[in-house]
């Protein structure tokens, strides 16, 4: 393998690839919102396309003679980031899809990588930053333009269902903070992927069977079939992309995956849906992006010179 410097111009190449990567994942919204009404339920769904995702991940991972390790410290691994990443975040954000417009739950999204910060912040993981603080404010204040007025959502009720959905970036945020403590060392990023998804899935099994959510898949109507598909092709494909762009890229750059999921909502919100935001909405926007503008610049700013991340073979 040939390590090379990625240089902000070479950097902006892949722009275009970010671009399409954050549209494909903003459809996972949609299709979740799918599969609840053609009377999927939502663990089961969650479920089988998990399942079918880790699949697709091990084929990968076999390809590349990086199939998951089963040490303890691995196991571990697998079974909590698993959790945070999928048993508990993805099926409460399928149960909200009907509940709250697709746009308001990917404008979520962007508090991610602000959160990433926050919690590595207190676990020592990440110095403090000036930069991260601000982008974590802003962040939080472009919520509040979407919660406090009375006309930032299409019905008040919503806020319940909004607050609740919060949980969804806290999650994913966890994730990104925790895996730098439980990540075995030398352990491939596939590897990895590979693993936790069958941790995830493996956990889902008891819970859709408790909760009464089993099903057959395929099934009868390809009404049924075809979200558990789409799901999980979407997460196979962003979760492979995702490890391989973060290697070239690095992950400060990647972390502008989150501006095309947010337009991506919108997008297929409006085509889908026919959906259209207040004026509210879109300052919660606005905000949300400086958040995530000064943040990233702040991040990139202080990376070594030495840190910069090779270019794949």
């Amino acid at each position: 393998m040939i390590a090379m410097r990625m240089t902000d111009r070479s950097k902006f190449l892949f722009v275009p690839i970010l671009a399409i990567l954050g549209v494909t994942y903003s459809a996972l919204f949609p299709v979740n919102k799918m599969s609840i009404e053609n009377g999927l339920p939502y663990i089961g769904y969650v479920f089988w396309f998990t399942l079918l995702a880790t699949l697709a991940l091990f084929a990968v991972a076999a390809v590349k003679k990086e199939l998951p390790r089963l040490t303890w410290p691995h196991i571990r691994a697998y079974l909590i980031l698993g959790t945070i990443a999928v048993v508990v975040p993805v099926p409460l954000l399928t149960f909200l899809a009907p509940k709250i417009p697709v746009g308001i739950i990917t404008l979520l999204m962007v508090l991610v990588p602000l959160f990433t910060y926050a919690m590595s912040y207190f676990l020592r993981i990440e110095k403090f930053r000036l930069s991260g603080a601000i982008g974590l404010l802003l962040g939080l204040g472009g919520m509040l333009f979407v919660l406090i007025p009375e006309a930032g959502l299409p019905t008040p009720d919503m806020v319940i269902w909004v607050l609740l959905a919060l949980i969804g970036p806290l999650c994913f945020a966890s994730c990104n903070a925790f895996v730098i403590i439980l990540r075995p060392p030398g352990t491939p990023s596939l590897m990895m992927a590979a693993g936790m998804s069958a941790g995830a899935t493996v956990l889902l099994a008891p819970v859709m069977v408790a909760s009464g959510h089993t099903f057959v898949f395929p099934a009868i109507t390809a009404g049924g079939d075809l979200p558990i598909v789409y799901a999980a092709a979407i997460t196979a494909v962003i979760t492979v992309a995702w490890f391989f762009l973060v290697r070239i890229t690095g992950p400060v750059f990647f972390s502008q995956f989150n501006y095309f999921i947010v337009l991506g909502g919108f997008g297929w919100g409006y085509l889908l849906e026919g959906e259209r935001h207040s004026f509210w909405v879109w300052i919660a926007t606005a905000l949300a992006f400086a958040g995530l503008a000064i943040f990233t610049h702040g991040a990139k700013s202080r990376e070594a010179p030495g840190d910069a991340p090779a270019a794949a073979q």
